[in-house]
């Protein structure tokens, strides 16, 4: 990837938990390093095919000037997600963002917040058992479209299975789901809890009939295992319901704790069943 840089632009604005802060304008200086495609651009010399900096410097300007917070994390935070949803070929951006006349005392040349954020693409396996299936899966779908930090959602066709567990009685119906997010991956389970609440999921026993289950199964090549979040999912490579609708969508997606692709996962538990 190729990078965007502005350094250190100067903006005044009123941000800060004190109440002069809140009246009074201080420096605040932003260096914003976009990640960028700007090999087309390059070879055509178009400014249509890469991000203009003018245009970044000017929101910046903006977003700065008509907010006002009391911390600079939540300034740096809210503007690096607002850059990277109005400029859609800015694909990460590493933010820092400087108060060189901070109200403490002491010799210092300024404090700083810097953070990192980006679109990551993310795999989700769709499920229900339970009354208008196919409704559940059409409202978990369009939750994820219309929520703003997730985008070009992708689902797969639907596929009727058995139950998987013991537990469940009902028939399922499955699918699968591409999109990208700028949410990381707690914030993502979070709001994947929501949605399965806002399509009536009663969690009363593991493996039972559900109105609506979301799982994330990849999110870009992350490997972590926590008590509430194991990416991958953790029993993937033995659920046809997961595999095939994934086999739709990204045959050639590399499990990176198994090193193989999802076809070749899919095969070999065709071969062990």
């Amino acid at each position: 990837m190729d990078r965007i840089i502005i350094n250190d632009f100067e903006v005044r604005a009123c941000h800060g938990v004190n109440p002069e802060e809140k009246t009074q304008t201080q420096r605040f200086l932003f260096t914003a390093i976009m990640s960028v495609d700007a090999g087309i651009a390059a070879e055509r010399d178009d400014l249509n095919e890469t991000v203009s900096y003018a245009a970044v410097k000017k929101r910046i300007q903006s977003f700065c000037e008509w907010n006002c917070f009391d911390l600079i994390e939540t300034l740096a935070a809210r503007l690096a997600e607002v850059i990277l949803l109005e400029f859609p070929r800015v694909r990460e951006i590493d933010l820092t963002v400087k108060k060189p006349d901070a109200p403490m005392s002491g010799v210092f040349d300024y404090v700083a917040v810097n953070i990192t954020a980006a679109w990551h693409k993310v795999y989700l396996a769709l499920g229900s058992s339970e009354d208008d299936k196919n409704a559940y899966l059409d409202f978990a779908v369009n939750e994820l479209k219309n929520d703003r930090l997730i985008a070009n959602v992708r689902e797969s066709a639907r596929i009727n299975t058995e139950p998987y567990g013991g537990v469940a009685k009902g028939s399922f119906l499955n699918s699968a789901v591409e999109c990208y997010t700028l949410y990381t991956p707690e914030r993502l389970l979070q709001r994947i809890h929501v949605i399965e609440d806002g399509g009536g999921r009663v969690r009363k026993e593991r493996w039972g009939d559900r109105t609506l289950d979301i799982d994330i199964i990849f999110y870009d090549d992350l490997v972590t295992q926590e008590d509430d979040l194991c990416i991958p999912h953790a029993d993937m490579a033995n659920r046809e319901f997961v595999l095939k609708p994934l086999f739709e969508l990204c045959p050639n997606k590399v499990h990176p704790l198994l090193n193989a692709r999802v076809r070749d996962l899919l095969a070999a538990l065709y071969v062990k069943n």
